[in-house]
């Protein structure tokens, strides 16, 4: 009897292994398949940010654009159509200011043709893929153009010291510039940049480093538009597209020729030259930059074209042209002009994270004196942040206005909180100490 007994408890336990193995296998697969997606492009905690965060649009979404400005005393609002006939172009060009104020439309530099015809398809190769984790595209960017140079560090390293807040919503060009050269290397931070750019330092053996808008498509693990940073290597004359490798989309991805410009509008045509520091190698990569060299020269044409782009297009394309008009001024030190074409911008429509990742409008405004025009615009951009903001430069230029306006208690606090969200923010430390408080 306790033979049989056992028989059947065998039975019944090699049932149990033969049913259990191959649903425990499914499982294990299902939640590996899970992990990895989730762990590709965000951790799991930053899933449920992003749930929370298509709840709010639905329940109480937030404005679609950056607010309209206050009618400003003294800063007269650009109104030029659209798309002007050539002979109000030519009009404009010769006796309006752009801005209304002091800076007229300039005419771009005359650039020499390049030397020699480039090849038609260019791929570079020996980058270390990685993809992204959650708000990490530009430690992760950096990291792959690093890995052609042969660095052996990884995204975790960047965004330790860059952005050791995950919640950090932007890590700028500059942050990024200053991580390199404590790594060996070196970089050009230039605007302006053209499909010409792109190819002439692909060909030269340069992968190239570039900030530019992105739109999240339907079924992705995002909504509306980001900033976001690739790394291009490659490109094909005959097919119309770039390689790049990006953090968030996946290795080798092919964007056509026009969706790049379309794409890289929003941030002035942005780009960074990485290279390994060296005379040799700065003369090499100041040679293929030619009149950008100079950055000043490299912001009047930019200016140059954004005043051309502002004039002839419409809806968002035009408000990032004007935006970029805005930015080229300010670091012309037209901020009068500059927050006129800021003006011009918010009034076209520019999405409502536009204040995530650029700051010239907190700059020129504070210039102008338009202290609560630089507290509305950095309470908004806090606002629209699911979770806990990163923005420390959002608190730090509310910090400024609030100072401005004689508000210490506020500034100090802005100030503080602008440290919790990135410990040791320089501008942060410095107002602090300029008051003679602690962090």
């Amino acid at each position: 009897m306790r033979t049989r007994v056992q028989s059947r408890q065998r039975q019944r336990a090699s049932w149990r292994l033969i049913l259990g193995v191959p649903l425990g296998l499914t499982l294990l697969a299902a939640l590996t398949g899970w992990w990895a997606y989730t762990t590709y492009y965000w951790r799991v905690e930053d899933n449920v940010l992003e749930f929370w965060g298509q709840v709010r649009d639905v329940v109480a979404p937030h404005p679609a654009n950056l607010p309209t400005p206050m009618q400003a005393a003294g800063i007269p609002t650009v109104a030029f159509p659209p798309t002007p006939s050539p002979e109000a172009t030519a009009t404009a060009a010769a006796t309006t200011a752009i801005t209304g104020l002091s800076t007229p439309m300039v005419e771009p530099t005359d650039l020499p043709p390049t030397p020699t015809p480039l090849p038609s398809k260019v791929t570079l190769t020996g980058f270390k893929y990685e993809p992204q984790l959650f708000n990490n595209c530009g430690p992760a960017s950096l990291s792959i153009n690093l890995s052609y140079w042969e660095w052996k560090g990884n995204q975790k390293d960047v965004a330790a010291v860059i952005k050791p807040n995950q919640y950090d919503r932007n890590v700028s060009p500059r942050e990024l510039y200053e991580y390199l050269l404590t790594q060996g290397f070196d970089a050009y931070i230039r605007v302006n940049g053209d499909l010409d750019t792109l190819k002439r330092f692909i060909a030269a053996g340069y992968p190239v480093l570039v900030e530019k808008g992105y739109t999240c498509e339907k079924g992705e693990r995002c909504s509306g538009w980001f900033g976001h940073y690739s790394v291009f290597t490659g490109y094909d004359d005959a097919e119309s597209y770039f390689i790049t490798q990006d953090t968030f989309r996946g290795p080798d991805l092919k964007l056509s020729y026009d969706y790049v410009l379309t794409n890289w509008r929003a941030f002035d045509y942005l780009y960074l030259v990485v290279f390994p520091a060296g005379a040799e190698r700065d003369a090499e990569v100041a040679a293929l930059l030619g009149a950008a060299a100079d950055l000043n020269r490299n912001y009047h044409d930019a200016l140059a074209r954004a005043q051309n782009e502002a004039l002839a297009l419409t809806g968002e394309d035009a408000a990032f042209a004007w935006f970029n008009v805005g930015t080229n001024l300010y670091y012309l030190q037209d901020y009068a002009g500059a927050a006129a074409a800021y003006d011009q911008a918010r009034q076209t429509g520019l999405p409502y994270r536009m204040l995530w990742y650029q700051f010239g409008p907190y700059r020129s405004y504070y210039q102008m004196a338009r202290y609560q025009d630089v507290i509305d615009l950095a309470t908004f951009a806090i606002s629209g942040a699911i979770g806990e903001p990163g923005l420390e430069e959002a608190y730090f230029w509310r910090g400024q206005a609030e100072e401005a306006l004689g508000q210490r208690d506020q500034a100090i606090e802005d100030y503080r909180t602008a440290l919790v969200r990135h410990p040791d923010y320089q501008n942060a430390l410095d107002a602090l100490a300029k008051l003679g408080v602690s962090p």
